[in-house]
């Protein structure tokens, strides 16, 4: 190929200081969030090259299809030595489920776990799992802290503001999640009602930040 014709890559950009993230010192406080169809080995792959990515996490994988072996579910989970550290996305209502593939994800070399509480599909909602889980807070903390103890890697969440505007939960979520382990929230600023429709509710977002103590939100 002729010099000239060269594609010219953009600079990395600078994104010091590096960030605590429960026992990972990632690079860059940017993190690449999970999206359903989006976030495949090969997505992460190019954000990675463009830089500055501290850590990116998968597509959102069953836990039970993870514990039963399904091939479409492992193929969620694939990676590579430059795709690191990564982070795997789990959903489930089932407590001991979600527990086991937290498990069964550390001992394959998971950096870090993250629990879905944002998804608003119905056939994933109807399950339990989701936004759902914001209808059940007792239950849904306990389910969290049980992940959090289960496994030595970071646990996170990614949860909506609330399934609704009747109560915008994430706060209370928040503040309860960082008592039990959780090394961060993130929040997705509109309710399940919501669905992707919208605008986003900026001051839902600086509640939740302004609820906890220490933990990236």
């Amino acid at each position: 190929m002729n010099e000239s014709m060269k594609p010219v890559c953009p600079p990395k950009p600078d994104v010091r200081p590096p960030i605590r993230y429960g026992a990972l010192q990632l690079e860059s406080r940017y993190l690449l969030s999970p999206l359903a169809g989006y976030t495949n080995l090969p997505f992460r792959r190019i954000v990675r090259e463009l830089g500055g990515v501290g850590l990116a996490t998968t597509d959102l994988v069953n836990a039970r299809g993870l514990l039963e072996g399904s091939e479409k579910t492992l193929q969620l989970t694939q990676t590579c030595p430059e795709d690191s550290p990564f982070a795997v996305q789990i959903f489930g209502s089932e407590p001991q489920q979600m527990k086991e593939a937290a498990q069964l994800l550390e001992s394959r070399g998971v950096h870090s776990i993250d629990i879905n509480m944002g998804c608003p599909v119905n056939r994933i909602v109807k399950g339990g799992a989701g936004a759902s889980m914001m209808c059940r807070p007792s239950d849904t903390v306990s389910l969290v802290q049980t992940v959090v103890e289960a496994v030595r890697i970071p646990v996170s969440v990614k949860m909506r503001l609330g399934w609704d505007d009747s109560e915008l939960s994430a706060p209370f979520f928040s503040r309860e999640f960082e008592k039990v382990g959780v090394v961060a929230v993130a929040i997705h600023g509109r309710t399940r009602e919501q669905g992707f429709r919208g605008v986003v509710n900026h001051d839902g977002i600086r509640r939740v930040v302004e609820a906890v103590e220490s933990i990236p939100a």
